[in-house]
């Protein structure tokens, strides 16, 4: 019996709707739906399968057929695949990867607190990255799931910053009511363009990085503190992350903006190296408490650790390389709305522990480890895939 409910909220998760119903075929004479391409497609970070060719192995087992209530001998093959991702409409295919929103809005899963007792946080966070080949910029909303809702090419990597900011603008047309409060960015968006262009949408903007010798507002702020002490001090243990850390505080402006300048100071006893961490921390957010300022300049990472580092681990983004942008970033989009859709799954799952202690099963808890059982109890309801298609 508890299989089957693993099972059903699993696949209530994503699968409660048709989700590829909107896609133009351009084909005559379809032998396969372009749904299940593109369900076969999607489900690939599901299965942990890192490249269109392993794909197609897994298409021709029994089991994967079963998914879709497939009778042919596979449900779709690698080139089947690439020709799909070559002509499919990249606007269809950005708005298929915006259509969760309102599904985790619902279940309130992209906001969250930085401190206990805070107020709930919008969080957006934009960075770079090289995958299959090509240089991309992509906006994550950072809540109690990653939801990496928009990504764009950049012709190389010094357009980084101009993507970035063409990106922004355009968040603040299509993301409604989603559009972050507070920006997470690095040291490369720390100016005046892109404070102001935050501001007008209504949001702030906070910056972490690690030299203060660069930036002038940071540079007076070290000279503040070692002479005088800063306007307002923290300390604290992190059992979480096992640290503790010192942070002070002082106002000023930068570009017009009165902004908080912060020192953070991080000592990790039980490391082999790098006991020590230092970063500066620029924020026009005035309301921020130093906690939460320290814990929003750990969440610029979840990009990194969550969004880019986990869908190269389950689907081998940094390995293949695709000649062609248009396949790539229809599969990428693919790729990172899934991850999204699984995160959102395994928030269900912990929401019942009984279910999700006995998925484990003692297990370490991986997502490879977690969702390769969830696939063995998808594969024994009838069709799990096959309504979707």
């Amino acid at each position: 019996m508890e299989r089957k409910r693993i099972a059903r909220l699993a696949r209530e998760g994503f699968l409660d709707k048709p989700l590829f119903k909107g896609f133009t075929d351009i084909r005559y004479r379809a032998q396969i739906r372009l749904q299940a391409i593109l369900m076969s497609l999607f489900a690939m970070p599901f299965f942990a399968l890192a490249s269109l060719l392993s794909n197609d192995r897994e298409a021709r087992t029994k089991d994967y057929r079963a998914l879709f209530g497939c009778r042919r001998r596979m449900v779709s093959s690698d080139s089947t695949c690439a020709r799909v991702l070559r002509w499919v409409r990249a606007e269809q295919m950005e708005s298929f990867q915006r259509s969760f929103l309102p599904t985790f809005e619902e279940r309130d899963l992209l906001r969250t607190q930085l401190a206990v007792g805070g107020r709930l946080w919008r969080l957006g966070i934009l960075d770079g990255s090289h995958m299959g080949g090509h240089w991309l910029v992509s906006l994550c909303l950072a809540g109690v799931i990653n939801y990496a809702a928009m990504v764009e090419r950049a012709e190389n990597h010094g357009a980084e910053l101009t993507v970035a900011r063409g990106l922004m603008q355009r968040a603040a047309k299509v993301l409604g009511k989603a559009l972050p409060q507070l920006w997470l960015l690095d040291a490369l968006y720390f100016n005046v363009t892109t404070i102001r262009l935050a501001h007008r949408q209504g949001s702030t903007v906070l910056f972490k990085f690690k030299n203060a010798e660069l930036r002038t507002v940071t540079k007076d702020a070290q000279n503040l503190f070692r002479h005088f002490g800063g306007d307002q001090e923290a300390r604290g243990r992190d059992r979480g992350r096992q640290c503790r850390w010192h942070a002070r505080k002082t106002l000023d402006r930068f570009g017009g903006y009165r902004v908080q300048v912060v020192e953070l100071t991080e000592h990790y006893p039980k490391r082999t190296g790098r006991t020590r961490e230092h970063c500066w921390i620029v924020s026009t957010e005035l309301t921020l408490t130093l906690e939460e300022i320290r814990e929003a300049a750990h969440r610029r990472w979840q990009i990194e650790n969550n969004v880019f580092k986990r869908i190269s681990h389950l689907s081998g983004t940094k390995r293949f390389y695709f000649k062609d942008h248009r396949q790539f970033f229809n599969l990428l989009r693919l790729f990172l709305a899934a991850i999204a859709v699984l995160d959102c799954i395994l928030v269900l799952l912990r929401a019942h522990r009984r279910l999700y202690a006995a998925l484990r099963g003692g297990i370490k808890g991986t997502w490879r480890n977690v969702f390769s059982r969830i696939r063995v109890l998808l594969s024994e309801l009838p069709c799990a895939f096959e309504r979707l298609t």
